[in-house]
């Protein structure tokens, strides 16, 4: 896109600073209505407002906002000046509302790095505007199956925006076919991270989500795999097939509720190779994924390994994921949970604990969730439920019918409550005497963690 003039530009960035200005006083995030506003001020605003910056763009279905969060402070302990759009607003309008209100008054960036979550849709939007240093895949999986259809349509519409951004750096998840397939018949340079088979497993790979081998539409065989269809995948008639990771996680050595300890292989530029630890300040297995993709990102722009893999060990959790909250003494973890492939993994830190702990579950059917529940059908409900050191579920949103009808089923028994006011879940969760788990999806996360942040005195999500 051209550059717009300096009018066009300072109008531009005053108008949507104003609205930011004036949202955020009554409350509101002033997310995306800002950038609406500019966007209509001068359309071609983001062009010239992200001039000259090394921008890392992450999208996919899982570890989003995670991944974003790990590489900010990885950019940042290298001392580098880094924006990071910290509101989770990743469509078009609420990224543009980031990076316009962090310019001056003339347009001009103020900061040299960025890192913007994207909405899988919308990186073929953001491309038109921006020139991405390198883009981020951390994962596919089925998801808002209304809004986006199947998981293939989600891997075409991310095509298209590498498609449109032939420069940029790709940094796919190796060990996931879909995510590693946006690699083929381009001509962008490629790093790839993930887990080496001797972390993995063998046994049975659920493939509802990982499709035939896009070159000749053959069925996958797995040497070993992780979880869900992420693991060391060949195609049975062409031979496609998963490739060596530049960043590769060989070993866990340990694996706490409080983080990780791993060992990292890491393909230098030349074809040498080093091994470095890395200590993980946020715990499961899908964040050592996210704290590889966070590593090979900063490699993507010129921070050495060794550097992102010393910051992890001091990163934060993420607004809702893996966030933690004092609650009268109380341990209080918040993950965000949206899908099966998300909420299975959640299940497995969460019984994986070894004390007694009440579990939280919201489910919500708004337009920022997807409308379509169906996939609590085959979400493993049982798996929770069969934990001995689950003592109490209490579960709510605007359909909890439908998720207390999955529990029962699962054999949540008399430990199952419904509840209909957050503001009250909160008082008596202030009783329970033992760590507690909140698993809400989006909008619901909004609204528990509003009620929560009252007593505990968190920030706003955007802060």
């Amino acid at each position: 896109m051209k550059k717009p003039g300096l009018i066009p530009t300072v109008l531009s960035v005053a108008a949507c600073k104003a609205a930011r200005a004036a949202l955020r006083r009554t409350g509101r995030g002033g997310t995306a209505v800002p950038g609406i506003v500019a966007m209509k001020v001068s359309r071609n605003i983001l062009t010239a407002v992200s001039e000259g910056m090394q921008i890392i763009v992450v999208t996919g279905t899982n570890g989003k906002t995670t991944t974003c969060n790990m590489i900010e402070h990885a950019v940042s302990s290298s001392g580098r000046d880094c924006l990071r759009d910290k509101s989770g607003a990743n469509l078009l309008h609420g990224i543009a509302s980031d990076l316009i209100c962090s310019a001056d008054w003339r347009g001009r960036p103020t900061h040299p790095y960025a890192v913007l979550e994207c909405d899988e849709a919308a990186l073929k939007q953001v491309v038109q505007y921006i020139t991405p240093a390198a883009i981020v895949v951390t994962n596919l999986f089925s998801d808002q199956v209304d809004r986006y259809g199947g998981v293939q349509n989600t891997l075409k519409e991310i095509r298209t925006g590498v498609e449109r951004s032939p420069q940029s750096t790709l940094v796919l998840n190796a060990e996931d076919p879909l995510t590693a397939s946006l690699a083929l018949h381009v001509p962008n340079k490629v790093i790839r991270y993930g887990l080496a088979q001797s972390i993995g497993v063998q046994g049975n790979v659920d493939l509802a989500d990982a499709g035939v081998c896009p070159e000749c539409g053959a069925p996958y065989e797995y040497d070993y795999h992780i979880y869900a269809h992420l693991g060391g995948f060949r195609c049975t008639k062409c031979g496609w097939r998963h490739e060596t990771p530049d960043i590769s996680v060989t070993r866990i050595d340990r694996m706490t509720a409080a983080g990780s300890t791993v060992q990292m292989q890491v393909r230098e530029a030349g074809g040498t190779e080093n091994t470095l630890e890395a200590r993980i300040a946020l715990p499961a297995v899908y964040n050592i994924y996210n704290a590889a993709a966070a590593v090979a990102a900063a490699t993507a722009i010129g921070i050495p390994a060794q550097t992102a893999a010393d910051s992890l060990a001091s990163v934060r959790s993420a607004f809702g994921r893996m966030e933690t909250f004092d609650l009268a003494g109380q341990r209080v973890q918040m993950i965000l949970v949206k899908n099966p492939a998300g909420c299975n993994q959640a299940f497995s830190y969460v019984t994986g604990m070894e004390d007694d702990y009440t579990a939280v579950l919201c489910l919500n059917d708004r337009t920022g969730d997807g409308h379509d529940i169906s996939w609590i059908g085959t979400t493993d409900y049982e798996k929770l439920c069969a934990d001995p050191h689950l003592r109490k579920i209490y579960a709510g949103g605007d359909r909890a019918e439908d998720l207390c009808r999955r529990l029962e089923q699962a054999g949540a028994g008399d430990r199952l409550e419904r509840f209909t006011d957050y503001t009250a879940l909160v008082e008596k969760l202030e009783t329970e005497g033992r760590p507690i788990f909140l698993l809400p999806n989006y909008t619901a996360m909004m609204e528990l963690r509003d009620a929560l942040g009252k007593k505990t005195g968190s920030k706003e999500f955007w802060e």
